[in-house]
């Protein structure tokens, strides 16, 4: 299946182009657009993990849509700074669960920095990542 939806929900830009003008009071974004598309992209992950608290939030805006998907971007201790512990990976799983729960996420999107080269120490460290490997690198 190919889903296709836009990068990210909140952008004021949008108002009275994508979203009404004025938007209701109670307006998401992620709500709106869940009406005609199948899948999101959550950038805010890549900045922070979300909490379980906000995941739940994201589930049940969405839940009309059955076959709605989040895409949720990983953040970027793990890709950009690589500073990432256990323990962070840890918090973005508990923060990503509701969305598991509730079967409405879609993918976790690895994006790295252009400096990310095709090397035996990348290609190790995706590995750890994916978690078929143990390593120091992280």
């Amino acid at each position: 299946m190919i889903r296709i939806g836009p990068a990210g929900w909140s952008y004021k830009d949008w108002q009275g182009i994508v979203y009404p003008s004025p938007v209701p009071r109670s307006f998401h974004g992620a709500e709106y657009l869940a009406q005609y598309f199948d899948t999101i992209e959550v950038n805010s992950t890549f900045y922070r993990s979300p909490t379980p608290e906000t995941s739940r939030s994201w589930a049940k805006r969405v839940s009309a849509n059955k076959n709605f998907r989040y895409t949720a971007k990983l953040w970027r201790g793990f890709t950009h700074e690589r500073n990432a512990t256990e323990a962070d990976e840890h918090e973005l799983r508990a923060g990503l669960d509701p969305l598991m729960e509730a079967e409405c996420f879609g993918a976790l999107l690895l994006q790295f920095p252009i400096s990310f080269k095709n090397t035996p120490h990348t290609r190790d460290y995706l590995l750890v990542l994916l978690g078929h490997k143990k390593s120091a690198l992280m």
